[in-house]
C-alpha cells in the first residue's frame, strides 16, 4: 500500500513494504573556506557547479559499475543503496560493496586529474572522503516532481550518524555498523582478504550502543597469520562460555553477573542454524528459571538474558532468524521491552516476538503495534500449557 502526502508542488508517496540492502554515506571533502568564498561571483559559482558535476557523475559511475545507485545528494555527502541482497548467502554481492568504497578511494586522484583538465581550482580538489556502510532494512518512498526513489528508516540514520562522526568516520577510511559486519563474518573468503578493526561502541541513544569496524584490505604476507584463526577462536570460546552459562540454569538461576557483563556476542552461523531457537528476555533471574522450565520437555535451543542491552548485542550477532522467537518482558530497566521490540525489528522485521507482562496494555500494544496479534503478548502470570503452546505455534 502507498501513503501520498503532498507539500507544496513536491510529492511522497511511501510504502508498506520494507527490503533489505546496503545502504552507504560518501562525503567528499575540500577546503571548504574557499568553497564557501569561490561563490562570490558568477564565475566561481560556475567553478563549483562544475566541480560538483565532475564529481558527483565520478562517483555515480563508480557506484553503478558495483551494482549501486545513489538516492540523492546532501550538499557533500552522497547516500546511496546497494540491491543485490535477495540471496543473504551470496558473497560476491557483500564483498563488491566494500570494493566499491576502495575503488571510490582508489580514483580520487582520477577525479582530481578530470578537474585540472576542466580548469578548476586546485582549492576544490577531492582531499579526502569519509565512507560509511551499514546493512538492514529500509522502507521506500518516491518522492519530488518525477518521483525519484528515495530511501528511510533506523539503517539509513545510523548510517548517517556514524558518517558524521568525527571520532568514527576518519578521513579516506572505510566504516561499517555492527549489522553488515556480523553478515560479512559469515564469509571466511572475506574474512581472509581484509582485516577488521572494532572500534568499540558508538553511542545511538544514551542507552543503546552500537559497535563499528574499520576495513582495511590485508596485506598478502598477513594472509598465513594467525588472525582469523586466533581470534575467531577466541571469540567462539567466549560464546560457547556465555551459551553454557544460559543452559545451567535449570540447575541454578542466572548469575547476577550477566548484568555486569560487557561486550560483543559470537555467533557461529553454523551452530543450532536447523535447531528451534528461542531467546529469553527478563530482568526478573526467578521469571527466568521458570521459563526454560516450562519449555525444557521441547528440544529448543534457548537463551537466557536478564540484562536487554546484552541480549541485543546477542541478536545483532546472530546470521540467521529462520525458527527463531524471542520473548520480551516490557518492563525492564535500561531498555524497556518496547525499545528492545524496535532495535530488532530494524535489524529484521520478519523476527518473531512475543511480549510477556503484568502491566494491562494489552489494547495499547495493538494499536501502537498493528503487525501484532492478541496471541503474540501474554499476560503475567503465565499458564504453563498456554506458554509453551503459544511458542510451539510461533515455530511451527
Amino acid at each position: 500500500m502507498w501513503h501520498h502526502s503532498n507539500k507544496g508542488n513536491k510529492s511522497i508517496k511511501f510504502t508498506d513494504d520494507s527490503i533489505k540492502c546496503c545502504v552507504c554515506f560518501i562525503e567528499f571533502q575540500s577546503h571548504m573556506n574557499n568553497l564557501i568564498s569561490l561563490t562570490d561571483d558568477n564565475d566561481s559559482s560556475q567553478h563549483l557547479k562544475e566541480y560538483y558535476s565532475i564529481v558527483i557523475n565520478s562517483l555515480s559511475q563508480i557506484i553503478k559499475h558495483n551494482n549501486g545507485k545513489i538516492v540523492k545528494s546532501l550538499g557533500d555527502r552522497l547516500l546511496c543503496y546497494f540491491l543485490n541482497f535477495s540471496d543473504i548467502d551470496n558473497e560476491k554481492a557483500f564483498e563488491q560493496v566494500i570494493e566499491c568504497g576502495f575503488e571510490i578511494q582508489e580514483k580520487r586522484e582520477e577525479i582530481n586529474t578530470e578537474l585540472s583538465k576542466n580548469n578548476i581550482s586546485k582549492s576544490l580538489a577531492v582531499e579526502s572522503y569519509k565512507i560509511a556502510i551499514d546493512w538492514g532494512v529500509v522502507d521506500l518512498a518516491l518522492s519530488g516532481d518525477n518521483y525519484q526513489t528515495d530511501i528511510f528508516g533506523s539503517t539509513v540514520n545510523i548510517c548517517s550518524k556514524i558518517n558524521s562522526s568525527l571520532s568514527l568516520a576518519h578521513k579516506n577510511e572505510i566504516i561499517i555498523g555492527n549489522n553488515f559486519y556480523r553478515i560479512l563474518k559469515s564469509f571466511s573468503t572475506i574474512m581472509d582478504k581484509y582485516d577488521f578493526i572494532n572500534n568499540g561502541e558508538f553511542k545511538i541513544t544514551e542507552n543503546i550502543g552500537y559497535s563499528t569496524y574499520n576495513i582495511k584490505r590485508r596485506k598478502e604476507e598477513k594472509k598465513n597469520t594467525q588472525f582469523s584463526s586466533s581470534d575467531n577462536n577466541t571469540n567462539i570460546s567466549y560464546f560457547k562460555m556465555l551459551e553454557k552459562q544460559s543452559n545451567s540454569m535449570v540447575e541454578s538461576i542466572i548469575e547476577s553477573k550477566n548484568k555486569k557483563r560487557k561486550g560483543n556476542f559470537f555467533f557461529h552461523k553454523k551452530d543450532n542454524e536447523n535447531k528451534r531457537r528461542v531467546i529469553i528476555v527478563d530482568d526478573e533471574e526467578d521469571v527466568l528459571f521458570t521459563y526454560k522450565i516450562y519449555l525444557k520437555e521441547y528440544d529448543y535451543h534457548i537463551t537466557c538474558f536478564s540484562d536487554p542491552s546484552i541480549a541485543l548485542n546477542y541478536i545483532r550477532e546472530i546470521s540467521n532468524f529462520d525458527n527463531l522467537v524471542i520473548i520480551l518482558d516490557i518492563r525492564m530497566k535500561n531498555l524497556n521491552g518496547l525499545q528492545l521490540h524496535h532495535q530488532i525489528k530494524a535489524i529484521d522485521p520478519t523476527i518473531k516476538i512475543l511480549f510477556v507482562t503484568a502491566l494491562d496494555i494489552l489494547d495499547e500494544l495493538l494499536s501502537i503495534f498493528p503487525g501484532i496479534s492478541k496471541e503474540q503478548i501474554l499476560k503475567k502470570p503465565i499458564n504453563k500449557n498456554l506458554f509453551s503452546n503459544t511458542i510451539k505455534n510461533m515455530l511451527k
